[in-house]
């Protein structure tokens, strides 16, 4: 199982390459900014330590023993939809509508939610959605073609939750939690479906666009070059 080819919105926001800036490209949200400035190159910095001791002595990130969960709510949606779409077309004019349609519609969270449960992810936890978001971003950056196991899934999962820890008490309702979760869970699978639309046009332009858009976005998040990320089954680790 590859994130990329369980994503199916094959030609959504994927600009004409040839006039197209990386800053045109997609996602169109700061990684740090969507992720209320979570910074996570701790998580990636210890992860590499424990690589480094003896067998039997690696510690996996611990899960927080926070609760990440939300109940979804129309209006939320609603409102994520606004402030997607604006964003949007702040970015990049004529996509609003666009955008406002792909997060209104519930499309692009139904397809969050059918990759969750082949990763092992809860659709409606806040920090399975970063979890995904940085495999997204870590796989476009890595152009990661082979397969991403229910380990290794969790193995991030068990980081981001860490993370997720940091910023708990600015997330203490249903609604933010909801948002913060949906809006990296629809930019994922962005991320995710424009890179499978460049892959299967062939299109190594669009590919390196991609690529080099992820990196700079995985390192602001990560404080870690993503290429000198691997992923394993204690999830991110520094090469």
């Amino acid at each position: 199982m590859t994130i990329r080819s369980l994503i199916l919105l094959p030609m959504l926001f994927v600009p004409t390459v040839a006039n197209a800036q990386i800053a045109d490209i997609p996602p169109y949200f700061d990684p740090v900014i969507a992720g209320q400035g979570i910074l996570l190159g701790n998580m990636v910095e210890q992860a590499g330590r424990d690589a480094g001791k003896p067998s039997g002595t690696q510690q996996s990130a611990p899960v927080a023993d926070i609760d990440a969960t939300y109940e979804s709510a129309p209006a939320v949606r609603t409102r994520l939809a606004e402030i997607m779409a604006q964003e949007s077309e702040n970015r990049q004019a004529g996509t609003g509508s666009q955008m406002r349609e792909l997060v209104q519609s519930g499309r692009a969270m139904s397809e969050y939610q059918r990759v969750a449960a082949m990763l092992g992810y809860n659709p409606n936890d806040a920090a399975d959605a970063l979890a995904f978001y940085l495999l997204a971003l870590w796989g476009v950056a890595n152009d990661h073609r082979a397969e991403v196991t229910q380990q290794q899934a969790a193995g991030v999962a068990r980081q981001a939750h860490s993370a997720f820890a940091v910023i708990a008490d600015q997330l203490d309702t249903d609604a933010k939690r909801q948002e913060f979760g949906e809006m990296l869970a629809i930019q994922g699978v962005i991320v995710a479906g424009t890179h499978e639309a460049a892959v299967r046009s062939g299109d190594d332009a669009a590919l390196h666009l991609y690529a080099d858009l992820a990196r700079q976005g995985a390192t602001r998040l990560l404080n870690s070059d993503p290429t000198d990320i691997v992923l394993t089954d204690s999830g991110f680790s520094l090469k």
